[in-house]
């Protein structure tokens, strides 16, 4: 049989190294360097999504809710570009 894959088979580059020689010895360089690599490589994303459970039938639905409202955005775009009598304005 197949093996499922889950979130937990993903791989991560986990080693983040900072050398003296990329900054030139300064220290503050070498914390801003480091932070911007941990956010690249998501590390502290990571963390906190596996720091608490999520139910899955609750992640599924916050991706069908994002992909509604980008939907959505989409459409009010199309409609205020492609609509000659100038943007929908809405009633208070």
């Amino acid at each position: 049989m197949y093996k499922r894959k889950s979130n937990n088979d993903r791989e991560f580059n986990t080693c983040v190294a900072v050398t003296a020689d990329e900054c030139g010895g300064n220290a503050d360089k070498m914390v801003r360097k480091f932070s911007k690599k941990v956010k690249k490589e998501g590390i502290v994303e990571e963390y906190r999504e596996r720091s608490h459970f999520i139910k899955p039938t609750f992640i599924r639905a916050e991706k069908k809710r994002a992909k509604k409202r980008l939907i959505n955005k989409v459409n009010k775009r199309r409609d205020e570009l492609f609509n000659f009598n100038g943007p929908i304005k809405r009633r208070r």
